[in-house]
């Protein structure tokens, strides 16, 4: 039980009537007409010929939902003329399946909130069926789970690329690696065996997604692992159709020669800015390995230390080259750590690649949204290991990005709210 003042939980709110327990079920849009859940819609004529159904046989279905195991009577039906069978749709039950819309939705919130696998889901899936149902833990199969969220893929699709949503004039755009793939069918698509080596590499995914500061995803893009610039072209295309001419005004990423170029050829008049939050991360890695504390920093590690973010931190190439000359004169004139040596040999790395970009006119950004992004759904991405193929995948990925658009932070300032509900909030 987490701590402190917890909001109910209305959702099931339930009633008592003549000493019974009454739970008022959602409504269920179908058509332009609202219909309580679970009711039931017969078919009246046969939509191949037209001939009137006739009654085939009465079944009892008994169908698994978050408000207990509902018990209905169905009629089955038979066309006279063509012998085609007909049966009575459940609203809010996915053809003849024995889990209700709104379970399946909850166990994809397990899935997410839970971190767990697909074949897993039911561990976590205890939460919410104790109770309700005779076998706690139960939970959809894993392939029902599965066919359900590629249906249900299709509407996160339209919902991700049409939300109205307004932004700060910049987004951020990054890529993750993701597992997908299969190695049998490949071994037989290609003809021979792969070693594991070959097959580490030839696996991966990689998924680029655009977001804005509030890390409201936009769109994303499946590409190769190491991908060519025509091959996000379409994702900034699509970027740019999406929002008016003058909306954005800047554009962060890393060093991605990929998505440099995209940016370049649709966004030619837009600022384009080098996240450099993984390089003040890597140069603070160093002395963390030797250092405990800050407080154990020596004096001359830390004007070391704070020289090199400097030089990071420059918008100017005369800037850049002021600071690195410092900290090669503190090199040579000063008695320095192992990690401050190892963290000057990264500065010098690093200077000759940052100069480069603020010769193209780019400037240095320190926000590390796409960093936050990624770090609460790689866990999800890892333990799901189920993407065969790169429409499982894309269809994954609309799912889970729509979801994260909706799912209120769990800690800070904009704690309960949603991202999407964040950026309304801040521009209306």
């Amino acid at each position: 039980m987490g701590k402190g003042n917890i909001a109910i939980d209305k959702s099931m709110i339930k009633t008592i009537v003549d000493g019974k327990i009454i739970i008022p079920l959602p409504k269920v849009l179908v058509g332009n007409r609202y219909y309580p859940m679970f009711s039931i819609f017969s078919p009246t004529q046969c939509d191949s010929c037209g001939s009137k159904l006739h009654v085939n046989s009465h079944h009892t279905r008994f169908i698994i939902s978050r408000y207990g195991t509902i018990s209905l009577n169905v009629t089955y039906w038979l066309c006279p003329t063509c012998k085609k069978h007909y049966h009575d749709q459940v609203i809010g039950v996915q053809g003849s399946a024995n889990y209700s819309s709104e379970y399946y939705d909850t166990q994809i919130n397990v899935r997410y909130d839970g971190r767990c696998s697909l074949h897993n889901s039911r561990r976590i899936g205890e939460t919410y069926t104790e109770g309700v149902i005779n076998v706690c833990g139960r939970a959809p199969c894993p392939t029902s789970l599965w066919l359900y969220e590629q249906k249900l893929a299709k509407l996160s699709k339209q919902e991700l690329l049409n939300q109205g949503v307004s932004f700060e004039e910049t987004l951020y755009v990054d890529g993750n690696w993701i597992k997908n793939g299969w190695k049998k069918k490949l071994e037989e698509f290609i003809g021979t065996k792969l070693t594991k080596k070959e097959w580490k590499k030839m696996r991966y995914k990689s998924v680029y997604v655009v977001a804005t500061k509030e890390k409201v995803i936009l769109d994303f893009e499946v590409t190769e692992r190491l991908p060519t610039i025509e091959a996000l072209m379409p994702l900034f295309i699509r970027i740019k159709n999406r929002f008016p001419e003058d909306k954005i005004k800047k554009i962060v990423s890393d060093e991605d020669k990929a998505i440099i170029g995209a940016v370049k050829m649709v966004f030619p008049e837009v600022t384009h800015s080098f996240c450099v939050f993984h390089q003040l991360k890597n140069v603070s890695k160093r002395y963390y390995e030797e250092f405990s504390s800050i407080e154990e920093i020596p004096d001359n590690d830390k004007i070391t230390y704070n020289e090199i973010s400097q030089l990071i931190l420059s918008d100017t190439v005369i800037s850049a080259v002021a600071h690195i000359q410092k900290i090669r004169e503190f090199n040579s004139d000063l008695e320095l750590s192992e990690a401050s040596h190892k963290a000057i040999s990264y500065a010098e790395e690093i200077f000759s690649k940052n100069v480069s970009f603020l010769k193209k006119g780019f400037t240095p950004e320190t926000d590390n949204t796409m960093e936050q992004i990624f770090s609460l759904i790689c866990d999800i991405v890892d333990k799901a290991r189920s993407f065969k193929t790169n429409n499982g995948l894309t269809n994954f990925c609309y799912n889970l990005f729509t979801f994260f658009n909706k799912r209120c932070f769990s800690t800070g300032k904009w704690k309960g709210f949603s991202p999407l509900m964040r950026a309304r909030f801040q521009y209306g």
